[in-house]
């Protein structure tokens, strides 16, 4: 072990070398580095300073550790490394310790993006860092690392892992600082999702699906759902007599307070909704209603959108073991996300009014209308009772037009 001496200065030492002659009683034969401590009245434990190169420096940085005390103004700690600080911080969201910004638990979900975040990339480049000595341009050369391999959305996961970490670290006065502040992001280069089907489109792509398989693209382009919001839907929050389905029922799938609603059920989302409680002879209520193929993993019997998409891919485009084409092509890939888009974009076209499709939506707050107040839309526009089932109407009458004028074409 190295060994302390002391020093001409009050409360500063020598930390020598391993192997140094001091550690047999002889003279020193090392170039020690010097350091001091500080007695913590208020936390009854002795606060040391960083090491320095002169006894001097350490001399000057006890006087200032000195001062911050008396002043009230406790020391970051100086000796967790990031490694450490990641491993402590990601135990306590995960026993709810920290929340997120709406002050709730982490989901599952965004724990396993915070967790490859910080594991991947931040723990790699700086793990063995002190959190302290971290600073803003060690995180802009991560970021411009970065930037040749990732989105920009991925990108700023990163660098929100960055700022939630040191937000932990700075309510226990690890640190003082938050080194990803003003951090300079690149652009967002991610693809738009600007796929959107037409219904007869839609309804072929899912014919070409197995039915489990289908309902869960079925639900995002008829009812508006999202993925969190398919994944935990149950089927006690199906009413086929009332004709809604109920999103957003268990918190983990809501995104915010608006995302739990109720959805009229269109013709079609009805007939594939029959056709699954036929198929699986009428499920039990607290059963999901798209689950997964396998119990149990990371998804805990839950339906994976990757591998159901995986397989969706290979029904659309039949491709071989090496990847080339077989059999005919059914028809342009299309994802639960741009489905849901796809809705939208057929509620507005059936002239469904826009608060109204803020509401199916499961938005916050209504979308911008052209021409429309802002202030209007947002705080005075309401629905009317019984507009979500003139909804159901207008969507409905719409899509059988639509599909009507595409047969004829």
């Amino acid at each position: 072990m190295p060994k302390d001496t002391k020093t001409r200065y009050t409360g500063v030492y020598a930390r020598h070398k391993t192997g140094c002659r001091v550690e047999v009683g002889g003279a020193c034969s090392c170039k020690p580095s010097y350091w001091g401590q500080v007695w913590d009245g208020a936390a009854q434990k002795r606060r040391p300073t960083k090491f320095f190169d002169k006894p001097s420096e350490a001399d000057h940085a006890r006087a200032d550790l000195r001062a911050d005390l008396r002043a009230g103004r406790i020391p970051a700690s100086e000796s967790l490394r990031v490694r450490r600080g990641v491993e402590l911080f990601l135990q306590a969201a995960e026993r709810g310790v920290v929340l997120n910004k709406h002050g709730r638990r982490y989901k599952a979900s965004a724990l396993r993006d915070l967790r490859g975040a910080l594991e991947n990339h931040v723990v790699v480049e700086l793990g063995a860092r002190r959190m302290s000595d971290v600073r803003r341009g060690d995180v802009q050369r991560l970021v411009d690392r970065l930037v040749p391999k990732m989105s920009g959305s991925r990108i700023r996961t990163v660098v929100n892992s960055i700022h939630t970490l040191y937000r932990w670290a700075q309510a226990r006065e690890i640190v003082y600082h938050d080194p990803a502040a003003l951090v300079q992001l690149p652009a967002m280069n991610a693809k738009p999702r600007d796929r959107v089907a037409t219904p007869a489109e839609l309804e072929k792509l899912l014919d070409a699906l197995e039915p489990a398989d289908a309902l869960p693209y079925a639900i995002a382009a008829y009812a508006t759902a999202r993925r969190a919001e398919i994944r935990h839907v149950r089927v006690g929050d199906v009413d086929l007599k009332r004709g809604v389905i109920n999103l957003g029922v268990d918190e983990h799938a809501r995104k915010s307070v608006a995302a739990r609603r109720a959805v009229p059920i269109v013709k079609p989302l009805r007939v594939r909704l029959r056709r699954d409680f036929m198929e699986r002879g009428r499920p039990a209520d607290g059963d999901l209603l798209c689950p997964g193929r396998k119990a149990g993993g990371r998804n805990s019997g839950m339906l994976s959108f990757e591998a159901l998409q995986a397989r969706a891919d290979a029904a659309w485009e039949p491709k071989d073991e090496n990847g080339k084409p077989i059999g005919a092509k059914v028809g342009e890939r299309i994802t639960a996300h741009e489905c849901r888009h796809t809705c939208a974009t057929w509620l507005d076209a059936a002239g469904v009014r826009p608060v109204v499709v803020s509401q199916l939506m499961g938005h916050a707050a209504p979308a911008r209308q052209q021409g429309a107040a802002q202030i209007t839309q947002e705080r005075y526009t309401h629905a009317l009772p019984g507009e979500l089932e003139q909804a159901r109407e207008l969507v409905d009458r719409w899509l059988a037009d639509a599909l009507v004028t595409s047969a004829a074409v």
